[in-house]
């Protein structure tokens, strides 16, 4: 990684250009759960966790990352297409694998789009692995169908 990229806490404050970098990114599917106030509750609700990479004041690096006390979940891992390839979202990932494991938490889940296979290989390549015995199902708790 640059030694000019560096990483800081994603805040509140940076909710907009987040959600700028991961509107621009391929793989990243942001629903109605992704409006900046449902953003800042989770950062709130997970402090310290979620991180941002910025080189020369500009985000090219953000990762939401929080636990439910037992288990940490990792959400919108992205870099900027012209950052790529750097380490910057090693970098990332190590630093929200820290902090879980600072707050007690031995496990961690994501979930990658089954047709992204960019984002497989990556998780791969850092030593996650595909879990075959698990289906993941959702309900929708208010009308809105794209929470």
């Amino acid at each position: 990684m640059s030694a000019s990229v560096r990483i800081a806490e994603l805040a509140a404050g940076d909710i907009a250009e987040a959600l700028e970098l991961w509107t621009a990114s391929e793989g990243v599917g942001l629903r109605g759960a992704d409006e900046p106030e449902a953003l800042a509750r989770y950062l709130a609700r997970n402090p310290g966790l979620s991180l941002a990479a910025r080189d020369g004041g500009r985000m090219v690096g953000a990762v939401l990352c929080g636990h439910d006390g037992r288990r940490g979940y990792l959400h919108h891992l992205a870099v900027a297409a012209s950052h790529r390839r750097r380490g910057i979202g090693r970098a990332l990932v190590e630093r929200c694998v820290d902090g879980l494991r600072r707050e007690g938490i031995a496990k961690c889940h994501l979930m990658v789009y089954h047709h992204n296979a960019a984002g497989q290989a990556f998780w791969r390549s850092i030593g996650w692995h595909a879990r075959d015995d698990l289906l993941l199902m959702s309900t929708h708790l208010t009308d809105d169908r794209t929470a």
